[in-house]
């Protein structure tokens, strides 16, 4: 199903509107004030701190609703649909990333606009940027080594598995790249690292590390029985993530499913590329310090 064309010629959203922002992390905090720095009027509602708001709340009148970056961080996603359903007359627009094929077409039959902004190209790019050093920040809490000289591999080059292998390679890691199509393997080979098929002789018994970025059970009872006694496995890949973290467990190989590392670790710069691919013409200071 395709999304709709909620926002014709980029038509910016007139500051008269009300924005009602569900937060469920940082970036929402600072996409608030971003917002209301440039005169938006807010209503935000903080989901950390409780339940879903009801759906007499004026949250849902507001005109904007911005909800979370995956909307599946909504816990009770049934009282969301509820809620929408409610006040299909009074939401203009409904924004957010990765909506649910289930909640999507909800919007759609009750002709409520709305906009994926995980869909803008820009955004997917600049937020792995983001994962990027928000996974390598979690590597060195997890790792018993420095990641200089570890050798690690890295499953899956595309728009995360990429801005990983050349932060870690930057940082003197032995970088060994495992990919499942002939381009991104092709690309890996390109930038200077060990490519693997997923069939090939992996090197897992001397891997000091595994990140995962595939949403696939990759990392299966095979490969973990290969790592040595002080490996380590990081998977960011989209819940139920793709390792047997189950037989980790069992095989006490320190195992993290580490998502929304943006949010975690860059909740500004994270907030304000979401913003930059919403229509409120939102443009960061691009101005740089002379070197």
């Amino acid at each position: 199903m395709e999304q709709k064309k909620i926002v014709a010629e980029e038509k910016v959203i007139d500051k008269s509107t009300g924005v009602g922002i569900l937060i469920v992390d940082q970036r929402q905090v600072y996409m608030a004030k971003l917002l209301e720095e440039r005169g938006y009027r807010l209503i935000t509602w903080d989901l950390r701190e409780g339940q879903m708001p009801r759906g007499k709340d004026p949250i849902w009148c507001a005109g904007v609703l911005i909800l979370p970056v995956p909307v599946s961080r909504v816990q009770d996603l049934s009282r969301l649909e509820q809620c929408l359903i409610m006040h299909r007359y009074d939401i203009k627009m409904c924004i957010g990333g990765a909506f649910p094929q289930e909640l999507k077409e909800l919007l759609d039959q009750y002709e409520i606009p709305w906009m994926d902004v995980l869909t803008d190209s820009g955004v997917a790019m600049k937020n792995a940027i983001a994962t990027a050093e928000g996974c390598i920040a979690e590597l060195s809490r997890l790792m018993p080594v420095n990641i200089e000289d570890a050798n690690i591999i890295v499953m899956g080059f595309g728009n995360c598995g990429k801005p990983i292998a050349e932060k870690l390679y930057c940082m003197g890691a032995h970088v060994s790249v495992v990919a499942r199509s002939e381009k991104a393997l092709s690309m890996a080979h390109y930038f200077g690292f060990m490519d693997y098929p997923m069939d090939a002789a992996i090197p897992y018994t001397e891997a000091d590390a595994i990140i995962n970025t595939i949403p696939a059970l990759v990392i299966t009872k095979k490969e973990i029985d290969l790592l040595h006694e002080d490996a380590v496995v990081l998977d960011i890949a989209s819940a139920p993530g793709g390792c047997d973290s189950a037989y980790c467990k069992e095989k006490h190989v320190p195992y993290k499913l580490a998502l929304g590392l943006p949010g975690l670790y860059c909740p500004k710069t994270s907030a304000m590329i979401l913003l930059e691919a919403m229509p409120f013409g939102y443009k960061p200071n691009r101005e740089k310090w002379k070197s």
